[in-house]
């Protein structure tokens, strides 16, 4: 038993400090905060008591955004705090958004609506605000600690949170500073909950047997469908089913996409085409749209991913999914499983049915299979090009070419984040993904500015990985203060700004919808140099030349690197023709 399951019983002076034995036993390795007088206590027993590493953002939305970016890229609970009142309200759009991407994490906050207005006038009384208020309308969940119990209440909420991968904010009144903590209950197992490494980060639930007539159904729908392609979605990013998902597709001689969250969860395999949806582009479009079937695993469906319905309306689609929901317009084959088990049953039935065919090719006895065996390897499809001419300029580059040689420049070992915004479309589209959670896009709230503090924390948890962030101007200017605490803490973040002096997004609107673009455009600032400024290292890119050597001058040691890379608005994003 581990020194932090040993501890886990042990009564504690407080129930702060009790709070932070529980998230030391929870696995805890890294909390983001903006501290206040609310939550100073149980942050000062975590660093002086634990060791724990305490990073500490400019704005409450930035400490949200970096523990929702930590779990994102490497599966471990994120954990935030901060103070009341404001504190908490300044966190809601992060919040929002990581509620909204079933990211698993706690958000420890302080509540002052408990004490007296007349004693307390300031923080019981400006300050004063129940978190409830805002966030059961909004659907985000709570829990509140009432007293001396409030170490097993934020047990569970973590297993919970882990275990079904949402964002729970654990409401903590004021007063428990000072009280007495209650002997912990026994865990049933805390060594499981420690989550020292990704693949231990989620407490796994036995998946319920595949039915196998389902997968009987499944198997016939996908033998009256010529070009099947398959949809590998987030689901097998958590299930961890990449060999079975590609076995699968190897069986049936089918090409694989991807949505965003998945992508590089399938490797470098020649089957993979890119992403599905609204990213879809040159040959993997061209796939796409020529398929008859679908095997969509674990992936939502939503209406970008399906361009309104354009990539499904006709199709025969096999849903594999723990709650398979019926697709408008097309034939749905439900299947109801994790990812891994049922795309295992499927490649299982599929190989079963071709074995038949082989042992009696003349004969039409059930269970022969109609899908003729493939050959493998299947030719890898290119990443795209620039399919018209390269509309650099002199001072502003073409954002295609200016992705095309990031993905010639940086290192393979990589992570990429990519903020909101009009650019968005480009690193997405020219860059490859081949690892798990090598990219990641947090467009669960459409806010701009999302992700500047997410990439800060992915650099902080796996440094030996290059975290690499696309942000625009706009959002760049929204979340300076997280570049700062990168500054501060000196954490080898690459900011790739895609500048194009001017709200992008809002210039596609204006375009069409015949609107004057002046309100729009605003100039394009040296950013480099506000960087430099603030401490960081930088480099203005006004032609892609200027990308190796600017990359092969930066002290990784010293900190982030800011490169203001001046783009083109002549270029329109593909997406905004699908969104």
């Amino acid at each position: 038993m581990s020194a932090g399951v040993a501890s886990a019983g042990a009564v504690t002076a407080t129930v702060m400090e009790q709070l932070a034995q529980v998230m030391v036993d929870e696995g805890c390795k890294h909390l983001f905060t903006l501290m206040g007088a609310g939550n100073l206590w149980l942050i000062h027993h975590l660093d002086v008591q634990h060791g724990l590493p305490v990073h500490h953002l400019r704005h409450e939305n930035g400490a949200i955004g970096a523990a929702d970016g930590y779990a994102r890229a490497t599966g471990r609970l994120g954990w935030a705090t901060v103070t009341q009142g404001p504190g908490f309200t300044n966190t809601i759009t992060a919040l929002l958004t990581a509620s909204r991407g079933r990211t698993p994490m706690i958000l420890i906050v302080t509540d002052t609506s408990n004490l007296d207005p007349q004693r307390f006038p300031f923080a019981g009384g400006v300050q004063a605000l129940a978190p409830e208020v805002l966030l059961d309308p909004l659907g985000i969940e709570s829990v509140r600690a009432s007293g001396a119990d409030a170490g097993a209440v934020l047990r569970a909420a973590a297993q919970r949170a882990r275990a079904e991968s949402r964002t729970i904010v654990f409401v903590m009144p004021a007063g428990l500073d000072r009280l007495e903590a209650d002997p912990l209950p026994d865990a049933t197992d805390l060594a499981t909950l420690e989550a020292p490494d990704a693949a231990s980060a989620v407490t796994a639930v036995d998946p319920a047997p595949v039915d196998p007539a389902q997968i009987s159904a499944a198997v016939d729908a996908l033998e009256g469908c010529s070009a099947p392609v398959l949809l590998a979605g987030r689901g097998v990013v958590e299930a961890d089913a990449a060999s079975e998902v590609l076995r699968l597709a190897e069986l049936l001689g089918a090409r694989v996409a991807t949505s965003v969250p998945a992508s590089g969860v399938l490797g470098e395999h020649p089957a993979v085409i890119g992403p599905f949806g609204g990213f879809s582009i040159g040959e993997t479009e061209r796939i796409i749209a020529g398929s008859d079937g679908l095997v969509v695993i674990g992936a939502s469906l939503n209406l970008f991913q399906t361009r309104k319905g354009e990539f499904t309306q006709g199709r025969t689609i096999v849903r594999v999914d723990l709650d398979p929901a019926v697709v408008e317009g097309a034939v749905t084959v439900p299947v109801r499983g994790d990812a891994r088990s049922a795309a295992a049953a499927l490649a299982d039935e599929v190989a079963r049915r071709a074995a038949g065919r082989a042992s009696a090719p003349d004969s039409d006895a059930a269970g022969a299979s109609r899908i003729p065996l493939p050959a493998f390897p299947l030719p890898a499809i290119p990443l795209p090009t620039i399919d018209d001419a390269d509309r650099s300029e002199p001072g502003r580059i073409d954002p295609r070419a200016l992705a095309i040689e990031f993905e010639r420049v940086l290192p393979r070992e990589r992570r990429v984040f990519i903020d909101n915004g009009h650019f968005g479309a480009f690193p997405v589209l020219y860059l490859s993904y081949t690892a798990p959670r090598s990219l990641i896009w947090m467009p669960d709230f459409g806010a701009v500015g999302s992700s500047l503090a997410a990439s800060y924390a992915s650099a902080v948890a796996d440094p030996g990985t290059q975290s690499v962030l696309f942000i625009g101007d706009c959002g760049l200017y929204l979340t300076l203060g997280d570049l700062e605490t990168a500054v501060r803490e000196r954490v080898p973040l690459l900011v790739v700004c895609m500048n194009d002096g001017a709200a992008g997004s809002e210039l596609a609107h204006m375009k069409d919808w015949g609107v004057p673009p002046e309100q729009a455009i605003f100039g394009y600032a040296d950013l480099a140099a506000l960087a430099i400024g603030m401490g960081a290292q930088g480099a203005l890119i006004a032609e892609t030349g200027d990308l190796a050597p600017a990359l092969a001058a930066w002290d990784r040691t010293r900190g982030p690197l800011l490169l203001d890379c001046h783009i083109s608005r002549a270029v329109r994003s593909p997406i905004y023709d699908h969104v």
